[in-house]
């Protein structure tokens, strides 16, 4: 994670954390059964004196089911089902009921759709910007990084709506971020038929079963049920919502693949609060509970806001009870002060006049750097109206204008200018450095990996930038035509300046092409549009060595091909560099020469090939033959450096009839195959698309959480939570979150 930098990836924060995890979870056993046998019995008995409180049917009567109602309703979700779900007594062997498996939770809400928004997207994304849609739960604006639509004007009137038929609505709000995660169609069966069911079955059981049960007392039993479910429900969203919205706690852009442990928990630190319950509330509560229900061993209070009032302690270790939560939070507040982070606390109705305000505040278009003060926005005329146009026609800003901090995995950046070079065959680019960069750095053959969508198909290719940081405050790539090319063909056709192009990452150099210092004597060799990297390393030995003896060797199929012509040869008359420029078809102008690359060709042009740092890149036909010929030569291979784009070839195990089944959780579908198909190619099989791009695991476009199983890459026996499916190859039995 880029945008925090209390921890970095070796202070311990992670270890500390996961100590105190094994100790807590090596403690859960017959006790913490016991006691959640003791709440679920607590919960039937609140239950059963409601009905016995609807049938009574006077007005205390009515007023005190619902409470009941109220409260059963909350108990069900925190104590019970939302923990319960999570494993928390996953690994007791006498645990029958209790497991995440089994369990029958009274909660308006489809199972498998809980596990889908609530376990895959929330917990592993807590307050990402889109990915994780439990922020403003797929509906409101809680937080000012979040995009602004034209529904969130009324915003205020939508969730007061929802809230009022909040028991049959709660299935279906929640069906629909799970759609959102899964990334499915709204209208579908995935998405209606269990909400639909389940909304239909409470609705006959709380309106229909229950009052006619009563008799006379049917219409203040229909009364007391409705305003004790609605109560109950909007209690348990207001609790949610105040765990990760507003106020001091933050929200991030995407880290994408490479978040390290102790990163993923700053996270949850600067991202999830606690509350402190209110007295007051508590008190009236209690009293109406031990007026109406009696009860031996009652459960303390706490128990209606388990893993809610504890919620940093659930997110750090969602599958620990509540009860273990509750003992461990003293520990993990000291974790906290020791490392610098936040520990979030706020008393229980300080949050009601903060929520409110957010959401009244956030209807309008305010981003983070405005909110609370309106008059910047108001002083950007421009900018307000293009986001009230981007808005009310749901497209998002690509300048991303809401968030306040820097992106750094799929960053959208602007086209500053763009010109066709090579008398059309390709065209050079100048991108805008993203806000926030100013501290990103990049050498002499570095490049950039650009996301490109082509007919459905998410793609990823990379292009070197032509200029390092330390010479340009932008980044400039030049994208050749490719027969048959998909990607760059169509950026040649479509980038444009004011376009918006998406980078996967900040720059990178892979080793093979670094020059971290100027050379005394070099030789570059490079063929066709090999010339990007190497000319952002010849433009650095003019500006800083222009005594360097180097020498370009540049191969092209025709004169029409060769890119940067002009500059190639004042580089050559101002700084001294020899450039030969070489041809497979003869032309007519007599500084280029038809000729291709041979051991006699460089012999003849390098006199002095040992002594000299050589660079190339080039198709790998054309690097082969470099290689080989070089070493003829007596080129020292510490001597020899390369970089290639395209892909090599996976060395694949030979099939010994091995089989594999390889498992996408969130697709729920399995494959069968063996060791020498790649996880890609299987996720293919599958029908599930997953981001490609150099296909060899350099440019970390297809990473995908592995949840258990082992590849090739782990044969050292250190296993990766997260693998390139583009080269990994199974030696077990696989599961992805895919």
């Amino acid at each position: 994670m880029t945008t925090a930098t209390a921890v970095n990836a070796d202070t311990g924060l992670a270890d500390d954390l996961q100590d105190l995890y094994r100790k807590a979870k090596a403690e859960v056993g017959d006790d913490d059964l016991a006691h959640i046998r003791n709440v679920t019995a607590y919960g039937q008995a609140i239950n059963a004196r409601r009905i016995e409180l609807l049938h009574d049917g006077s007005p205390r009567a009515i007023v005190r089911a619902a409470v009941l109602e109220m409260l059963y309703r909350v108990m069900q979700f925190s104590e019970l089902g939302h923990n319960i779900i999570h494993g928390s007594y996953d690994d007791l062997p006498n645990g029958g009921e209790y497991h995440s498996e089994r369990y029958q939770w009274d909660f308006n809400v489809d199972v498998d759709h809980w596990k889908v928004m609530h376990h895959e997207g929330h917990h592993p994304n807590t307050n990402v910007i889109g990915k994780d849609h439990d922020l403003g739960y797929s509906i409101a604006r809680g937080m000012a990084g979040q995009d602004w639509y034209g529904h969130h004007v009324a915003q205020s009137a939508i969730i007061a709506g929802l809230l009022a038929a909040a028991p049959q609505a709660a299935p279906f709000f929640l069906a629909n971020v799970a759609r959102l995660v899964a990334e499915r169609p709204f209208l579908s069966s995935y998405t209606l038929r269990a909400p639909a069911e389940i909304a239909a079955r409470d609705a006959v059981q709380r309106y229909l079963r229950e009052p006619l049960s009563t008799g006379s007392k049917f219409l203040p039993a229909v009364v007391s049920n409705y305003f004790g479910g609605v109560a109950g429900y909007s209690a348990v969203l207001f609790l949610v919502l105040i765990e990760h919205h507003a106020g001091e706690l933050e929200i991030f852009a995407d880290p994408g693949p490479d978040e390290t442990r102790d990163q993923y928990y700053e996270r949850q630190f600067r991202a999830t609060r606690n509350f402190l319950r209110s007295p007051e509330l508590d008190n009236y509560l209690e009293r109406v509970l031990h007026e109406e229900v009696p009860f031996d061993n009652r459960p303390d209070f706490r128990i209606f806001y388990g893993g809610l009032d504890t919620h940093v302690e659930h997110h750090l270790f969602p599958d620990l009870p509540p009860s273990k939560q509750r003992e461990i939070a003293p520990a993990v507040r000291e974790i906290a002060a020791r490392y610098g982070l936040p520990y979030h606390e706020t008393p229980l109705l300080d949050t009601v006049p903060m929520m409110v305000k957010v959401l009244a505040g956030l209807s309008i278009p305010l981003g983070e750097r405005e909110f609370g003060r309106p008059l910047r926005l108001l002083a950007q005329p421009l900018s307000l109206v293009r986001r009230l146009a981007f808005g009310a026609t749901y497209k998002t800003l690509p300048e991303a204008p809401y968030l306040d901090k820097p992106r750094f995995y799929n960053v959208p950046v602007k086209v500053l200018s763009s010109r066709s070079v090579a008398k059309g065959q390709a065209r050079s680019v100048r991108l805008q450095k993203p806000r926030g960069w100013d501290d990103v750095t990049w050498e002499a053959g570095a490049f950039v990996s650009i996301r490109v969508e082509v007919g459905g198909e998410v793609l990823v290719r990379q292009y070197s930038l032509v200029r390092d940081s330390d010479s340009s405050n932008t980044m400039e790539i030049c994208i050749k035509r490719v027969v048959g090319g998909r990607a760059s063909n169509l950026l040649n056709d479509e980038l444009r300046a004011g376009k918006y192009v998406t980078l996967v990452g900040v720059p990178t150099t892979s080793g093979g092409l670094a020059m971290q210092a100027t050379p005394r004597k070099s030789l570059f060799i490079a063929g066709g549009v090999g010339i990007t990297p190497i000319i952002s390393q010849l433009r650095r030995i003019a500006r800083e060595a222009s005594g360097s003896d180097a020498v370009l060797l540049y191969f092209n199929r025709d004169d029409r091909s060769i890119i940067f012509e002009r500059e190639l040869r004042d580089l050559a008359r101002r700084s001294g560099i020899t450039v030969h420029f070489f041809t497979d078809r003869p032309s007519r102008r007599n500084h280029v020469t038809s000729d291709r690359l041979s051991e006699l060709l460089i012999k003849r042009h390098v006199g002095d090939l040992a002594e000299r740092e050589t660079f190339v890149c080039a198709p790998p036909a054309m690097i082969d033959i470099a290689q080989r010929a070089l070493s003829n030569l007596g080129l020292p291979d510490e001597r020899f450096h390369t970089e290639s784009f395209t892909t090599p070839e996976l060395e694949r195990p030979v099939d010994d009839g091995s089989r594999y089944t390889v498992r996408f959780r969130r697709s729920d579908s399995s494959v069968e195959i063996n060791g020498a198909t790649t996880l890609l190619e299987a996720a293919s099989r599958a029908g599930i698309r997953v981001p490609t791009g150099c296909e060899r695991g350099l440019c970390r476009a297809c990473v995908t959480p592995k949840l258990s199983g082992t590849t090739q890459l782990e044969a050292d026996g250190a296993q990766l939570a997260r693998i390139t499916v583009c080269n990994s190859l199974a030696c077990s039995d696989i599961e992805l979150d895919l």
